[in-house]
């Protein structure tokens, strides 16, 4: 699945931010997007940590790597060249603004997700010839939080260390600060670890382990079939390039949708930027 492929055309969102109609829903879809990550890493070393650019997607059950997807949203990150030389080192600790572009990056921004400096969820300790050997970090934890093009605070997504550190566990607030959704994997052993998961269906979800959307409060029941997945995107992808590709589902019957649909995009990036970017 080539980069060009992928993005077959350029199609102006009536999405997110785009005031009265629903952002990435047309009539009979299903309420969810894909995003993808538009940059290389196969030329990633060292230094040469470039931004993280993302293209945004109609949502498709069942995606595999061979599907053209017209691009409705572009997502560009805005990060300073030492926070992105230490990514691998302690993730998600930098500064990050991303511009949510209507079409491609030359759109106008419908909206921001940003974040300042913060401790990492898990620094590296040691390198060695085992593979890397990281702590969990229990204090000022990295979030994303959405705005509006005038910097209206929309709300906010924050990465939650408990009992539980091995799980990672994401908390969803409103723009006043009151928990929406929590968002996890299924655990096992008591909660202490993410449980393994066989199958999960045909393409790009086989094998992989969703995190269902869940209510903010325990025993945190999941919504519905409402989940950000990280989709196996073809063995290009995975091996060389290393692009990410999410589905995403979003819950039903959501109040202010449109600001839930901007919180759940943040969420999947700060999964993004916690969990797999320190491996690229």
């Amino acid at each position: 699945m080539s980069n060009e492929v992928v993005q077959a055309q350029v199609v102006q969102a009536t999405v997110i931010g785009a005031g009265e109609t629903d952002l990435l829903k047309a009539p009979g879809q299903v309420d969810g997007m894909m995003i993808y990550q538009k940059t290389s890493q196969c030329c990633r070393c060292l230094c040469c940590q470039p931004n993280i650019d993302w293209t945004v997607h109609d949502y498709v059950e069942d995606w595999s790597a061979d599907m053209s997807l017209a691009v409705k949203m572009t997502i560009t990150e805005d990060s300073s060249w030492f926070g992105r030389c230490m990514s691998h080192c302690y993730p998600a600790w930098r500064a990050i603004k991303y511009s949510v572009h209507n079409g491609d990056e030359n759109g106008p921004v419908l909206f921001t997700i940003e974040k300042g400096f913060t401790c990492s969820n898990c620094p590296l300790i040691i390198d060695g010839d085992g593979g890397p050997v990281r702590c969990p970090c229990c204090c000022c934890l990295p979030y994303l939080e959405a705005k509006s093009p005038n910097g209206e605070h929309l709300g906010k997504v924050s990465y939650i260390c408990d009992a539980c550190p091995f799980v990672p566990k994401y908390d969803v607030f409103d723009k006043k600060g009151v928990p929406m959704y929590r968002v996890r994997p299924d655990t096992c052993v008591g909660g202490l670890c993410v449980q393994c998961r066989c199958g999960g269906g045909t393409k790009g979800k086989c094998f992989r382990i969703p995190f269902p959307i869940r209510e903010p409060m325990p025993p945190y029941r999941p919504v519905g079939d409402a989940a950000i997945t990280d989709l196996w995107a073809g063995m290009k992808h995975e091996c060389c390039t290393n692009r990410e590709m999410y589905q995403v589902k979003f819950p039903q019957n959501m109040k202010d949708a449109e600001t839930v649909r901007k919180l759940i995009m943040a969420t999947t990036l700060l999964i993004d930027i916690t969990l797999n970017e320190q491996d690229q």
